[in-house]
């Protein structure tokens, strides 16, 4: 059985879905992959001596009639985590990975208790930059941006769901909350990206979607094509957190992947 340096898994655990292989939840939190990983049936676990351990199972439809196999794993925090846990799932097969993390509000609309879809992210971090040249964009795949939006229309979340560009930085206390001698310069750039249309803020989504772009650099298709390799895609689902409505945004976050990953893996199996 082979295995992976820091998450202890390989291509035998990522196998399913009629060789498509398993969807991946990748929060950056342990305690919601263990919240995820509740929705699954027959569930398994590999333990990690990193403490990024991976929940296998099933995801099955309300109906019963759908059932996916899934994986459930913690990214850490901050992009750096994200390179090495999404490298190892890569590499051990993975091709479908959705994050479902935390953020905050970069607009009015956005209040604490809704999710944002992520369509695409500000590289404000680091990481990204050993991977693509600054000028490549950090999108999400079209197809997993529709799967996560009928996701959240299926769960009867929509209303509370928005889609669009978010912010992926690598500090927290300095870039957002604007502590330190660069205050003044971090405050005005937030205020840029508020005015700019930039939905929410977190940490991660930058470096996961140049990541994915890049493990299928050479996997280009038509849209009329059926069969080749599956390419790497990524969905980014994020709960925006503030005081007593955190508990709310994760769960709806939650929720909105689980039903998005069902209508993606539909979406997967009629192409």
């Amino acid at each position: 059985m082979s295995g992976s340096y820091h998450l202890g898994i390989g291509p035998e655990h990522l196998a399913g879905n009629d060789g498509r292989g398993r969807y991946v939840f990748l929060p950056g939190d342990r305690s919601r992959a263990e919240r995820i990983a509740e929705r699954f049936e027959v569930t398994d676990r590999v333990i990690s001596p990193r403490g990024h351990d991976s929940h296998l199972g099933v995801l099955r439809s309300e109906d019963g009639r759908q059932a996916v196999d899934v994986l459930a794993v913690s990214s850490g925090m901050g992009p750096p985590s994200v390179e090495i846990v999404a490298h190892e799932l890569m590499e051990a097969g993975a091709r479908r990975i959705v994050r479902v993390g935390s953020s905050a509000s970069l607009n009015d609309r956005v209040t604490p208790g809704s999710v944002v879809i992520a369509t695409g992210a500000v590289r404000d971090e680091g990481t990204s930059d050993r991977w693509m040249p600054r000028e490549f964009p950090a999108v999400a795949h079209a197809e997993a941006v529709a799967a996560m939006s009928e996701g959240a229309r299926d769960a009867g979340l929509a209303e509370h769901t928005f889609a669009g560009v978010v912010h992926s930085k690598d500090s927290l206390q300095g870039r957002e909350f604007g502590v330190g001698p660069l205050a003044d310069e971090n405050l005005r750039y937030m205020r840029l990206l508020r005015e700019s249309g930039v939905l929410a803020t977190e940490m991660e989504a930058s470096i996961l979607f140049v990541m994915t772009a890049a493990t299928s650099a050479t996997h280009a298709t038509s849209l009329e094509e059926r069969s080749g390799p599956v390419p790497a895609q990524a969905a980014c689902v994020l709960g925006v957190y503030g005081g007593e409505a955190s508990t709310t945004a994760d769960q709806r976050a939650i929720t909105v992947a689980c039903s998005g990953v069902l209508a993606w893996a539909l979406r997967d199996l009629a192409r």
